[in-house]
C-alpha cells in the first residue's frame, strides 16, 4: 500500500470530519378510550424513516460521504396498553352482595398489560479483507441480491451469497443499512388488587415481564460476507421472562 500512495514517503495522514446530517419524517396516531365498564385502552402506532448523511471512509471516494438509514431508523412502531377492572365483588356487576370475606377475596382485581413491536434496526454487510488496499476497515462487498432471506435462522441472519468480494483494488458497491435485525416485541402484563383496611390500603401485584419469553434477536455481530462467523446472531435486544410479586402498604 505504501508503494501506492502519491508521496511514498509519508506515511498514514487522518482527517477528521463530525459533519452529519439526519432527516426524520414521520406519521403518529393514536386510539384512546378510558374507563368504559372498567375498561381503558391506548394504542399508538409511528410510521417513519430516518436518513443520515455522514462520511464512512469505507465507501470510497473523495470524501467518502454516504446517505443511508440511520442506524436507528424503525419504520413501523406499534404499542398498545390496556387495562379491565374485573367486575366482581361489592358494587359490581357480578357478586354484588358478596359479603366482607367473599368481595376480599374476589372483589377488586384489576389486570394491565402493554405490547410493543417494533421493526428491526438496520445494519451494514462488510468484508474481512482490505480488497482497495487502503487501510480502512469494513469496506463492502458487491451486491448480488436482497440479502434476506425468507426464513433466517440464529446460525444464517442474512443470505452471504447475495454478495460477492469485489475485485482487488477497488470499493464495493453495496450500500449501507441494507439489512435489518430482527424486529423487537414483548407482552408485560400486571395483575393487581387493592385491600381497604380502614383509611388505609394494602396493595397486591404480580407483574410479568416479556410474558411469553419471546426473543428478539440482535443484529448479528459479524456482519462479514466472507467468513463462516459472519450472519450468525449471538444475542438478543430483549431480556428472558421475569416475574416479581410485591405488596405496598399505603398509610
Amino acid at each position: 500500500m505504501q508503494a501506492r500512495r502519491p508521496y511514498p514517503l509519508f506515511g498514514n495522514i487522518n482527517y477528521f470530519d463530525d459533519s452529519m446530517e439526519n432527516t426524520y419524517h414521520s406519521l403518529q396516531t393514536s386510539v384512546e378510550q378510558r374507563s368504559h365498564a372498567g375498561l381503558w385502552y391506548l394504542a399508538s402506532y409511528t410510521w417513519s424513516k430516518s436518513m443520515t448523511t455522514q462520511n464512512v471512509t469505507a465507501v470510497g471516494g473523495n470524501s467518502g460521504r454516504e446517505k443511508a438509514l440511520s442506524a436507528f431508523d424503525v419504520p413501523h412502531n406499534v404499542a398498545i396498553s390496556v387495562g379491565y377492572e374485573l367486575p366482581v365483588g361489592q358494587g359490581r356487576r357480578l357478586l354484588s352482595n358478596a359479603n366482607a370475606l367473599v368481595d376480599g377475596l374476589l372483589g377488586g382485581w384489576q389486570m394491565q398489560g402493554i405490547y410493543i413491536w417494533r421493526s428491526g434496526r438496520p445494519f451494514t454487510p462488510t468484508i474481512s479483507t482490505d480488497r482497495a488496499n487502503t487501510g480502512v476497515a469494513n469496506q463492502r462487498p458487491n451486491r448480488l441480491g436482497s440479502g434476506q432471506l425468507d426464513e433466517p435462522t440464529v446460525e444464517a441472519w442474512f443470505d452471504k451469497t447475495a454478495f460477492a468480494l469485489p475485485a482487488q483494488f477497488t470499493y464495493g458497491d453495496s450500500g449501507g443499512s441494507i439489512l435489518r435485525e430482527d424486529s423487537y416485541k414483548t407482552l408485560d402484563f400486571s395483575l393487581f388488587k387493592q385491600f381497604r383496611i380502614g383509611d388505609q390500603r394494602l396493595q397486591f401485584r404480580a407483574e410479568a415481564f416479556n410474558l411469553t419469553n419471546t426473543p428478539s434477536f440482535s443484529a448479528p455481530a459479524n456482519t462479514t460476507i466472507d467468513t463462516a462467523a459472519g450472519g450468525r446472531i449471538t444475542s438478543t435486544a430483549s431480556t428472558p421472562r421475569q416475574m416479581q410479586f410485591a405488596l405496598k402498604y399505603e398509610f
